[in-house]
């Protein structure tokens, strides 16, 4: 049984935190309201997958899932990240070989970020949570920077 659970953005006071954490983790939207954030826990393996620990915090429900990335997945996420930045407008996606998490963080042209997402800890079964949060632009160039500093990186 898949239970898809969908969450409008906090729109308050939005404080954006795109930032490498002491711990070396990544960031995305709030400090401690609404946020993702993706911590490397795990060296890559012979194939090249590593492992992460992902948070999910909505307004009301919070979430941690263990998800695994292939190595060139997170800069190829940055890539769209820079493309977005420069433009403003379209649609820059996470989709990884394994989607414990998708992200895809959506420009409307006027500087306003919108980022959708799923977590999921058993592919193909279970819980699936969709959330969706928004960022300001200028945190952009940052989590770029911490995506590729984390696919390229062991953990700390």
């Amino acid at each position: 049984m898949t239970c898809s659970i969908s969450l409008g953005a906090f729109k308050t006071s939005v404080y954006t935190l795109a930032e490498m954490t002491e711990k070396g983790e990544i960031r995305i939207g709030g400090k401690h309201a609404e946020f993702v954030s993706i911590r490397r826990v795990g060296r890559n393996d012979r194939e090249d997958w590593f492992y992460t620990e992902v948070e999910v915090r909505t307004e009301g429900l919070q979430g941690k899932i263990r998800a695994s990335f292939r190595r060139g997945e997170l800069s190829r996420f940055a890539e769209e990240i820079e493309v977005l930045y420069q433009k403003l407008r379209g649609e820059a996606t996470l989709e990884p070989l394994e989607p414990h998490l998708t992200l895809s963080f959506a420009g409307d042209g006027k500087g306003h970020i919108e980022v959708m997402g799923t977590a999921q800890a058993t592919l193909g079964s279970g819980t699936k949570l969709a959330f969706s949060l928004s960022v300001d632009q200028t945190s952009l160039p940052s989590i770029a920077k911490n995506l590729r500093a984390t696919d390229s990186t062991e953990p700390t």
